[in-house]
């Protein structure tokens, strides 16, 4: 069942990454990454590292390796945690 949820996880991650990595040069939510060349280089380091951390999940499930999915999970929580703080300050109000 744990192997299930970390993969529904992983699914997560992955989409995450992607979905920065696609709009690097086009505007999402409040954002307008097009004109803001730090805004670009947050996301694309950020969607590059959550689908490594996706990556290690899936390869944590496959190995049946506990002590590495919980390292993969607690690395996909802060991989999410601080792009999420790192795009704050470029809202638009």
């Amino acid at each position: 069942m744990i192997n299930l949820l970390a993969l529904l996880f992983a699914l997560l991650l992955a989409g995450n990454g992607i979905y920065f990595l696609l709009h690097q040069h086009r505007s999402f939510l409040l954002f307008r990454p097009e004109n803001n060349p730090k805004l670009q280089q947050i996301l694309k380091i950020s969607g590059s590292c959550l689908l490594i951390l996706a990556g290690l999940t899936v390869g944590a499930i496959l190995l049946n390796n506990t002590p590495l999915l919980v390292i993969a999970l607690v690395g996909g929580c802060l991989g999410c945690l601080i792009p999420e703080l790192l795009l704050v300050p470029f809202m638009n109000h």
